[in-house]
């Protein structure tokens, strides 16, 4: 029987869940290491994180430091981990953690490392078209995200898989992932292969600019910036004066792509019976479902229905 290792695990997001899941069961957990609590919802009410809850849920100790200082260190030392495991943490661990006696830090990240190193590998892989990803599990050093490959999995991206479907299934594949490596890291047996630099490939977090829609480029780019967008923060066009949200978008069929003359990227071509398709450079797009300034999401086809009414 495998022994369970003394563990110290720090994540914070969704994303985080189901890699804790696994190591409350697999290993012992001895406390969760998240950001601290925000505000959040109309009142701006005080929420704990998500992997805060599971943890209390679980009875598993929390600790919710605001910064990584020396007295955060010296609680996470006190439970003399053996492995400390990283998901979706939000924070780089500093070198006084990483040394603590005894502790090996393992990190999951939602990419085939060294490509899309950085805060937004899942949507960069949908911005940039790719047809397959992954999930690295990798041993920590002071860099952002260039430790020594312990495990990887290629995953398939659906072809109209967005930013929501693709993450929920990476955290999944992933929480598998880093429960196999501390299996194998309490065996002896864990892989320590070093990352080729020269093959690295940067992400950067999304800012409000990245958000808007650009049509100036192929429609296919077009969609598939909808997709890693999709459904949060959502990309967005100005359409009648106001900001529409894209949830969903395709390429429209070559019949629609004729463009009247003087019609712009990002303005509207026509009506379908998908929604309304806008001018892309070349070809056009076709918005499937969206989110109008103020209203609930709906259809790109109920969209249409109620603009052209209301004209």
């Amino acid at each position: 029987m495998t022994a369970r290792l003394r563990t110290v695990f720090f994540g914070s997001s969704e994303f985080s869940l189901q890699t804790l899941r696994k190591l409350i069961v697999e290993q012992d957990v001895l406390a969760v290491c998240t950001r601290p609590d925000r505000p959040a919802g109309r009142g701006l009410a005080l929420t704990p994180t998500p992997v805060a809850r599971l943890a209390s849920e679980s009875g598993v100790e929390v600790l919710a430091p605001a910064r990584l200082d020396a007295v955060a260190v010296a609680a996470v030392a006190s439970k003399r981990p053996q492995l400390l495991a990283v998901a979706s943490y939000g924070r780089i661990l500093p070198r006084a953690l990483l040394d603590i006696p005894g502790a090996t830090a393992l990190n999951l990240h939602p990419s085939l490392l060294p490509a899309y190193r950085g805060a937004t590998p899942i949507q960069s892989a949908l911005r940039d078209g790719c047809e397959t990803t992954g999930v690295t599990v990798f041993w920590m050093s002071d860099g952002m995200d260039d430790g020594d490959i312990a495990l990887a999995q290629e995953v398939a991206i659906e072809l109209d898989e967005d930013y929501g479907a693709l993450h929920d299934r990476l955290a999944v594949i992933g929480g598998d992932l880093l429960a196999r490596a501390a299996r194998e890291l309490a065996q002896g047996i864990l892989p320590r292969i070093p990352q080729r630099a020269d093959a690295a490939t940067f992400t950067r977090p999304l800012s409000k600019d990245d958000l808007r829609l650009n049509f100036h480029v192929p429609a296919r780019v077009v969609v598939n910036q909808v997709r890693s967008l999709s459904p949060k923060p959502a990309g967005w066009l100005s359409f009648e004066g106001k900001r529409l949200k894209v949830l969903s978008a395709r390429s429209v069929a070559a019949d629609l792509q004729v463009r009247p003359a003087g019609t712009q990227p990002g303005e509207l071509l026509a009506w379908s019976d998908e929604g309304p398709v806008i001018v892309a450079e070349p070809g056009a797009v076709a918005l499937t479902r969206v989110v109008p300034e103020g209203k609930p999401a709906m259809s790109g086809d109920e969209f249409a229905k109620r603009s052209r009414s209301s004209r």
